[in-house]
């Protein structure tokens, strides 16, 4: 019985890490193709976006998204060692 719940949290935690790595990715694209990143810094209208954190770029139900998928892993992460333990 041990060997097949540890199999299943196994998966699950490959499946937590393909989900953050996707969201993660996701994440740098929009940053890096949004259009606050793209403006003009030489004119001065556009200047006070240039230089803004990612956080102002991306939503935060996004970023929000990854933190939780991220927590998730770490309590997969923590059962997995627990189930190890025993």
């Amino acid at each position: 019985m041990d060997s097949i719940e540890r199999q299943q949290l196994e998966d699950k935690i490959l499946a937590k890490r393909q989900q953050i790595e996707f969201e993660r990715t996701n994440l740098e694209e929009t940053i890096a193709f949004s259009p606050e990143n793209r403006e003009n810094p030489e004119v001065m209208e556009e200047t006070k976006n240039f230089d803004d954190p990612a956080q102002n770029v991306v939503e935060q139900r996004e970023m929000r998204s990854l933190r939780t998928a991220e927590q998730e892993l770490n309590e997969l992460l923590r059962q997995l060692e627990t189930l190890r333990n025993k």
